[in-house]
């Protein structure tokens, strides 16, 4: 199937976006963004969105601003508007992983440009490829079936939607299609440094899975996290339903109260989630919550008194009381 064809396909199917739309693309120059904003410039009179492309400049190599020009011609080239964001001191970064917080800055870029200009969608040019490399870094770091999902198609963060298309498209499939139409595109040179872990597993491990193992590695790989997304969500739906019958949150969302005697008779499986959209309402991600941590909220349950406290991430803490599992932060 032509790439066109099935990325119009993906969109509609999904209900990505649709007619009167503005979609934001985001763009770093790559053969993925660059394909995908050539797709999504064929079919946005089609569809009938309005299309912007932006550009996030970290400054942490030597070709970051060739990267942007480009990107900008680019912009120019197909006579759709374009904004650029800037890292203006990525020195200044004292702690902490660089590429999480280049991707924490360019995500909250892409989030306020979204909210300034009214987008309906961020779309982001993520493939087969990646999906199957973070499924199997997940797997190396340790993950439970929510992880196993890799990346989502759609998901909404502080209430703008990023969606992406090309999930079920494999990178040689992204090289031929610019090759074809003779698309120019910016390569990234730390894409070869195996001292990041990405980069690691994309050109040692994967390639001697293939090689050593199973040749459709990538594949089971993607239908390893299409199964996971698939139970996952089920699991999800259960919850929500408990939750919102069951749960009561204060109205500065300091706490979350959960009724202890629903709550204790639920499987192990729906109490973790239970908790986790607890965590998700009062601090807006369940980030550094691990295995050890369910334990210990497990063991509070079964074993210690009332008016026990368990302290988690973030400035969470867990306390069973007479009625209530409660989930609090800031000292309520």
């Amino acid at each position: 199937m032509h790439l066109i064809t099935r990325v119009k396909r993906n969109i509609q199917t999904a209900q990505f976006f649709g007619r009167g739309d503005t979609v934001i693309v985001g763009v770093s120059g790559g053969p993925d963004s660059v394909a995908l904003t050539y797709v999504l410039h064929a079919l946005q009179y089609e569809i009938g969105f309005h299309l912007h492309i932006a550009h996030y400049n970290h400054h942490l190599r030597r070709s970051a601003n060739a990267d942007q020009k480009f990107v900008e011609s680019l912009a120019e080239k197909l006579n759709v508007p374009c904004s650029v964001g800037h890292w203006k001191d990525p020195k200044a970064l004292k702690k902490g992983s660089i590429e999480e917080a280049a991707r924490n800055h360019r995500f909250r870029f892409l989030n306020q440009l979204a909210k300034k200009i009214n987008a309906y969608a961020v779309v982001l040019a993520h493939t087969e490829d990646d999906l199957a490399e973070t499924v199997l870094m997940r797997i190396l770091r340790g993950t439970g079936l929510q992880g196993l999902r890799g990346i989502l198609p759609r998901r909404k963060l502080d209430n703008v939607c990023f969606v992406r298309p090309l999930l079920n498209v494999k990178k040689e499939t992204i090289l031929t299609f610019l090759k074809r139409k003779n698309i120019s595109f910016r390569i990234d040179p730390t894409n070869h440094q195996t001292k990041f872990f990405r980069n690691k597993v994309r050109l040692e491990l994967m390639p001697l899975l293939a090689k050593k193992y199973n040749h459709n590695i990538q594949g089971l790989l993607t239908n390893l996290a299409n199964n996971a997304g698939t139970d996952f969500d089920y699991l999800e739906k259960q919850a929500q339903k408990l939750f919102e019958k069951h749960t009561k949150c204060a109205a500065d969302k300091t706490n979350v109260r959960i009724d202890l005697k629903v709550f204790s008779a639920q499987h192990p499986s729906l109490k973790r989630m239970l908790v986790r959209m607890g965590i998700q309402l009062l601090k807006g991600n369940t980030n550094r919550l691990t295995l050890t941590h369910f334990h210990e909220i497990e063991d509070l349950l079964e074993n210690r008194p009332k008016g026990t406290i368990v302290n988690l991430p973030q400035g969470i803490y867990v306390r069973k009381d007479i009625r209530y599992l409660l989930l609090s932060h800031n000292g309520s």
